[in-house]
């Protein structure tokens, strides 16, 4: 079976490792298709130093015997063992918090279980700093009290300066009893 003299180059460069430009650099060494053959270069010089294939047309129609292919898909990549927690996430919080989602999310959970940290999660965030707050608090009363007062009362010492902000902060504070 003949091959054509780009087939057989290119084995042959493939064979070797080299591309056509690194295996050309030789080529000024000979002179002859004999010689470069004989130390196994691809390309040599003829006599008006042009640089020419080293091949005879004996060596296009023998079947061409390179090393076993190659699939042509690219290997693949090893899979990644999932690893320790990497710190802090964009969205979950802190290592900790992850670590206990990732925990939780690893089980299945019963429906009571389910309700009882849907609770917790709530009563969490319902939960009041200071349940002693007093509501019959005025905003002239919250005007006239000392910074230890307020925090007896359960109060922020500094608030906002008008009284809008005043009735807006005692209205959610009565709505979260």
């Amino acid at each position: 079976m003949a091959v054509s003299l780009t087939t057989y180059m290119n084995s042959k460069l493939k064979a070797m490792g080299k591309t056509a430009s690194q295996a050309k650099k030789n080529a000024g060494k000979y002179k002859s298709i004999a010689a470069a053959k004989k130390a196994g270069s691809l390309y040599y010089t003829d006599k008006n130093g042009k640089v020419m294939a080293a091949v005879y047309a004996e060596d296009l129609k023998k079947p061409i015997s390179s090393a076993p292919k190659k699939s042509i898909k690219p290997k693949a990549r090893p899979k990644k063992k999932a690893g320790p927690p990497q710190g802090p996430t964009r969205y979950r919080g802190t290592l900790d918090e992850k670590i206990e989602v990732d925990k939780v999310n690893a089980k299945p959970m019963t429906k009571a279980q389910i309700n009882a940290m849907a609770e917790a999660a709530l009563a969490a965030k319902t939960r009041l700093k200071n349940k002693n707050l007093d509501a019959s608090i005025t905003y002239k009363k919250f005007q006239n009290m000392t910074a230890d007062e307020k925090k007896a009362a359960g109060l922020p010492v500094s608030m906002g300066q008008t009284e809008k902000s005043f009735n807006r902060y005692m209205a959610t504070r009565k709505k979260k009893k």
